[in-house]
């Protein structure tokens, strides 16, 4: 299995156990970045088979069953230990901004051949990202760190859980 770490933070942000697929189903995005669907998943409320030992005085939060009550979450964000953050419009164009040229650095640094590559597709993407600005959700990785990478999630059509989007030169790939 492969795991997608934040290039500045280290923090886990995607795994290869998710179907990788171009932006946006934009195909000239792929280059730069990719997008996995998430899902909704029920989390908490197993019984673990100890149902029949149930205490009447079960603790608030516990089920009739002795397990916890279940909580729907969305796999990615809770699997990976996100935290949503926002922004205004202003505020993400300042951050969008310094993100970019942190990683132009780290290229210019490690993989000088992929700058202009990345440079071309980010915007492109950015102004994607822009444009639907009032439809996209930020999380940051477990670290908190604001001035590292983001997942940006958006909703399609119809759809339960987001679909969530990462530049793939502010990750680094990790086998385990």
């Amino acid at each position: 299995m492969k795991v997608f770490k934040d290039v500045f933070t280290g923090d886990e942000l995607m795994s290869d156990s998710y179907k990788h697929q171009a932006p946006f189903g934009d195909e000239s995005l792929a280059d730069v970045a990719f997008e996995v669907e998430a899902k909704r998943v029920s989390k908490g409320g197993e019984d673990f088979g100890v149902a029949a030992n149930v205490d009447e005085d079960a603790g608030e939060g516990a089920t009739a069953d002795g397990g916890e009550a279940a909580e729907m979450v969305i796999d990615i964000v809770d699997g990976f230990k996100l935290c949503e953050t926002g922004f205004s419009k202003k505020d993400f164009g300042v951050y969008i901004k310094a993100y970019m040229q942190r990683v132009k650095k780290y290229l210019e640094e490690n993989n000088p051949d992929r700058v202009e590559k990345f440079m071309a597709g980010a915007q492109a993407l950015v102004k994607k990202f822009l444009g639907m600005f009032d439809d996209l959700q930020f999380f940051m990785g477990e670290s908190m760190d604001s001035e590292a990478g983001m997942v940006y999630a958006y909703y399609g059509d119809g759809k339960e859980a987001p679909t969530c989007v990462y530049f793939i030169d502010g990750l680094k790939e990790e086998k385990y």
